[in-house]
């Protein structure tokens, strides 16, 4: 990571006991829709780099005290998404007593001190605990991940970055920095019985801040060229096939942000994804998540937000971003980068100096954080919803729907949802919530009115709500991880852009979807949003603009006319395969026969 960069008798208490406010904010009501359904949860998360290195070296029981914190499902966050840090291993004329270009956390020892010298299998012991107690704890999905190769396989000569942040891998290298995480992910599973899910040689490559100084790098870190990553992913590959380690595939490519990584991964060639399990993106900077979304969807694999934070204390700029996270980007896991840290980063703070200042504090962010991960849990499906606010799951599980939202604002909302897409539901709410006066605090239970649940949120709160209820059986939306052909009903000519003939349709809730080219990443789009019929249609970056918003609806003879949000007309296309809005009771070229071309991921 990088610094620098119907509820009545409880809705009268709720407002006796709210401060004195001047208004409420009454919003739309919010239509969630278990018929759009994106996939199996699989976790929240927290990187180990650095502060198991430190807390791994505690006494008892103070460092037991973090492990419930951080990791019980119970008693703390119930994190069950754990990334170990394979640490490079510094030179030893950068360490201590020499000149220092690690902080004391963040100097995190390697497994292997000289290239062909003996292997260390005692080394970085505090955060091998920190990993197994996380393990006793509930934490299931465990990652690999590095941050740089050891510093005989750099450049420079330290693990701390290229000098004027060139690339620091060195070309001849490859192979044998490859060679070295296998060797340690195998030592793991053999050994200590513990299986990565992938393992990722990478670590924000495309950055250029990765430099070497001496008493100023603070950390491992090292630039990668994109073409470069396409050579290491397919070496990390075959390192691992040499070793039968098909337990351990690859993930990549952990760039700093969206942007970065929607460029890096279009240099990976047929080869390189074809070891790739899955993708992996930080979230510090970028905007278009559709594009990688969809990149992750079309090559069939799987994505993860792997990284994230933020020094903001309060865990409001926290929830912002998960929100905006899990709907645009669509993982299947979300990953805090430290859950120990200083100041405002942390959800428990600790200045991580040494293993004798045990005591820690407890940022609001810790709470917000939990009115996430103790609510939705692994195995949860998350479902759609109309309210850039508001996530919603349901999990099998316990029959249950789950709602979590965020009021950011200074006002008190007021908020309804409609819940009239599930078949059966309680006639009770219970809820949870976090606010500048409250952490984890159970509210009053909240009476639905039929399949409606109207809430009243306090400014700058945070609040999950648990709904006894199952979900609509019958018909689905479209599969969101799949591609579809548009077949022109009376043609008989596929929807085509350019060489495109694949389509996502991705659900946003109360009936609406983005199309999304398979090629391009990018959207449907009604161009400068004409309201007018023969106003052209192109691609472009999805924005959550109405005019790059659609309605299908479905025909008596099972096609569908495509209605545009903003506009209300309807997706056309003439005999010359132009694309247009025109009216939906035109004759021709609105109809559209979907077929599906790709299964599910």
């Amino acid at each position: 990571m990088n610094r620098k960069f119907v509820q009545t008798g409880a809705a009268a208490l709720l407002m006796l006991i709210l401060p004195a406010l001047s208004a409420v904010r009454a919003d739309p009501v919010v239509i969630v829709d278990p018929t759009i359904q994106y996939g199996a949860w699989e976790g929240w998360g927290t990187s180990l780099a650095w502060w198991a290195k430190v807390v791994g070296g505690f006494p008892e029981p103070a460092r037991s005290d973090y492990m419930t914190k951080a990791f019980d499902p119970v008693k703390g966050l119930g994190l069950n998404v754990v990334r170990y840090n394979i640490g490079g291993g510094e030179n030893p004329l950068y360490q201590a007593p020499n000149k220092e270009t690690l902080s004391f956390r963040a100097d995190v020892p390697g497994y292997r001190s000289t290239p062909g010298g003996a292997w260390d299998w005692a080394a970085d012991a505090n955060q091998r605990w920190v990993l197994k107690s996380a393990m006793l704890h509930g934490a299931n999905q465990l990652e690999a991940f590095s941050n740089s190769p050891p510093w005989w396989a750099t450049v420079s000569g330290s693990v701390g970055g290229g000098r004027g942040g060139a690339d620091n891998l060195r070309p001849d290298s490859d192979r044998a920095f490859t060679d070295y995480l296998a060797e340690v992910v195998r030592h793991f599973h053999d050994t200590w019985d513990i299986t990565f899910r992938d393992v990722e040689p990478l670590n924000e490559p495309a950055a250029r801040w990765w430099t070497f100084r001496i008493n100023g790098t603070q950390q491992e870190g090292c630039h990668i060229d994109p073409v470069h990553q396409n050579a290491v992913v397919k070496a990390m590959s075959a390192s691992l096939a040499a070793r039968h380690m098909a337990y351990s595939p690859v993930a990549a490519s952990d760039e700093n942000s969206v942007d970065a990584a929607n460029e890096t991964t279009r240099h990976y060639d047929t080869a390189a994804l074809a070891g790739l399990s899955q993708i992996n993106t930080h979230t510090y900077g970028g905007n278009d998540r559709t594009r990688l979304f969809n990149f992750a969807s079309s090559a069939g694999k799987k994505l993860w937000m792997s990284e994230y934070g933020d020094g903001d204390a309060s865990g409001m700029r926290l929830s912002q971003q998960i929100l905006i996270d899990v709907k645009g980007l669509h993982p299947s896991a979300w990953v805090y980068w430290q859950v120990v840290d200083g100041g405002g980063w942390g959800m428990l703070t600790n200045p991580e100096k040494d293993e004798t200042t045990t005591a820690y504090g407890i940022n609001e962010k810790y709470y917000v954080m939990g009115q996430y991960s103790r609510f939705i849990r692994p195995g949860a499906i998350l479902i759609a919803n109309d309210d850039p606010n508001t996530l919603t799951a349901v999990d099998p599980r316990t029959k249950s729907l789950v709602l979590v939202v965020t009021n950011s604002g200074d006002m008190v909302r007021q908020v309804t949802f409609d819940l009239s897409h599930f078949v059966r539901l309680g006639t009770q709410a219970a809820g949870t919530r976090t606010s500048t006066t409250q952490t984890w605090a159970p509210l009053p239970a909240t009476r639905l009115a039929g399949k409606s649940l109207s809430v009243i949120l306090p400014p700058k709160s945070i609040t999950s709500y648990v709904v006894p209820g199952e979900a609509a059986s019958g018909q689905r939306g479209f599969d969101f991880r799949a591609y579809y052909q548009l077949i022109d009903a009376g043609t008989r000519l596929p929807l085509q852009s350019g060489s495109n003939r694949q389509w996502g349709l991705v659900g946003l809730g109360n009936g609406l979807y983005q199309i999304i080219s398979r090629t391009s990443g990018e959207a449907l789009d009604v161009s400068t949003a004409l309201k007018t019929p023969g106003a052209q249609v192109i691609e472009y970056g999805f924005n959550g603009g109405a005019n790059q918003t659609w309605r299908p609806v479905l025909g008596k003879d099972g096609t569908f006319t495509f209605l545009n949000k903003n506009s209300g007309l309807a997706l056309s296309m003439d005999k010359m395969g132009n694309l247009t809005q025109e009216s939906p009771s035109a004759t021709a070229g609105v109809r559209w026969h979907v077929v599906q071309t790709k299964a599910s991921g």
